[in-house]
């Protein structure tokens, strides 16, 4: 999917932070990804650039950088590509009507608030992305996004998708082209579709929604004051002259975004009554199995315990066959010797293993410390997802586990998260405002 301008653009003022903005994500993507061909960056500059939400926890001063780093980091050649053509496509104009420095805090503050809303959402999208470092622009240029939405409601683009191979490019206006973008990322939010932030997207165009109107209200003021708009219109239309007023979002498009900001509110809602009523035990689990490391997260809830996916294979195969003496209750506060023959079901394969093991429990019976060698066989999944008994394998392991106090953190941060999205449901009262000075900015003084 690409979109391309349906009509000539006009940009007056300014563009000096759009493109200073380019160059830095350019700048920063070379330095990741030459040891790539930069075709893609390294693994240890996305873990050491991204945010990972458990920095915070850990290490909250880490996690407040990491939360700048990672807006100008990009996972491959095609994130970065596309990410910049969308920010110099739709930053421009915004830059060129708000003024350059109010631009750059726009696209500061919608990253800080994808964050947010990236981090505010876990007790709904899951606790695994506790663990999962998350880099690219995307949170800061859907604040562009929003903000243009608002702006430029009408500008005419070429949407182009393919179809049988076959490239069909098709008119829209902005309006239909962001909504059905902003509704497809409620949409994968909800549904968890991994390996995309999708919260941080809609944080992101949500904090633009809110802050068009202040970014603006100084700029509306003149217009009001300097050109008399309602009066000189007004008149005109009395003596029979009548010009096309601009249009605005429209009650329709305010209608679907109030509802999809309304569908974003009632998950951080129901995410703060989960958490103050049946908030899960919540544990970063280090691991170290035949000399590689990984650290996943442990949730423990309603007696079922949950942890989440490693990319490391031995880690992985650990974690899988550990998980039934990760959490008893009855070991509370005591330590264990394991020397111990059991099964378990992966992928509908019985797998035996033998574990031996010593460990040692905290106050509620999860693993603080454990470590020994396990004796088991691996499961093969082909690429149809059928399941076959593999090689015996044995692995030598440690494993550490540290619980988060996660119930503050998240709590203020889906207040704020649900308060940002209620204050841009009230901001599109002034949509029309908005687009009634931006559709007219041939004649504005740009600053």
């Amino acid at each position: 999917m690409v979109v391309v301008p349906g009509e000539r653009i006009h940009v007056r003022g300014s563009s000096r932070v759009t493109i200073l903005i380019i160059l830095v994500n350019v700048l920063v993507y070379f330095y990741t990804s030459y040891p790539n061909l930069f075709l893609e960056s390294t693994n240890e500059s996305i873990y050491l650039l991204g945010f990972t939400p458990a920095t915070l926890f850990t290490n909250p001063l880490q996690g407040v950088a990491r939360i700048f780093t990672a807006m100008f980091t990009h996972a491959g050649l095609f994130h970065i590509f596309f990410n910049m053509y969308f920010l110099w496509l739709f930053g421009r104009r915004v830059e060129s009507i708000i003024g350059s420095w109010r631009y750059l805090l726009l696209y500061l503050t919608s990253g800080i608030a994808a964050v947010l809303f990236h981090v505010a959402i876990i007790p709904v999208g899951g606790y695994d992305s506790l663990v999962v470092p998350a880099v690219g622009a995307s949170g800061a240029i859907s604040g562009v996004l929003g903000s243009y939405l608002l702006m430029f409601p009408n500008t005419r683009l070429m949407w182009c998708m393919s179809f049988l191979f076959l490239p069909y490019c098709f008119p829209v206006s902005t309006s239909v082209f962001l909504l059905i973008w902003f509704a497809e990322q409620v949409l994968y939010g909800y549904l968890r579709l991994g390996g995309v932030a999708y919260f941080a997207h809609v944080g992101g165009f949500v904090a633009g929604i809110a802050l068009t109107y202040i970014a603006t209200k100084s700029i509306i003021e003149q217009y009001k004051s300097s050109y008399t708009y309602d009066y000189i219109y007004g008149w005109l239309e009395e003596i029979g002259i009548v010009f096309r007023r601009p249009r605005g979002l429209g009650k329709i498009a305010k209608t679907i975004l109030t509802v999809l900001l309304l569908l974003v509110a009632a998950g951080f809602a129901y995410g703060l009554y989960f958490i103050n009523t049946t908030p899960p035990l919540t544990y970063l689990l280090n691991v170290s199995a035949n000399g590689s490391n990984d650290t996943v997260s442990l949730v423990v809830y309603q007696g079922s315990v949950d942890v989440s996916y490693s990319s490391v294979d031995s880690v992985r195969i650990l974690l899988n066959r550990l998980t039934p003496v990760l959490y008893n209750p009855s070991l509370a506060n005591t330590s264990e010797t394991y020397d111990k023959n059991y099964n378990v079901n992966i992928q509908g394969i019985r797998v035996p293993i033998h574990l031996r093991m010593n460990a040692v429990y905290d106050e509620v019976g999860v693993m603080r410390y454990g470590s020994g060698e396990m004796y088991t066989r691996v499961v093969n999944i082909d690429m149809y997802g059928n399941a076959v008994i593999g090689d015996a394998i044995s692995i030598d392991f440690v494993l550490d586990s540290m619980r988060l106090n996660t119930v503050p953190f998240l709590s203020i941060g889906g207040v704020l998260a649900l308060g940002i999205t209620i204050y841009s449901v009230l901001s599109l009262r002034r949509a029309d405002e908005i687009a009634m000075v931006t559709e007219e900015a041939p004649s504005l003084p740009y600053y």
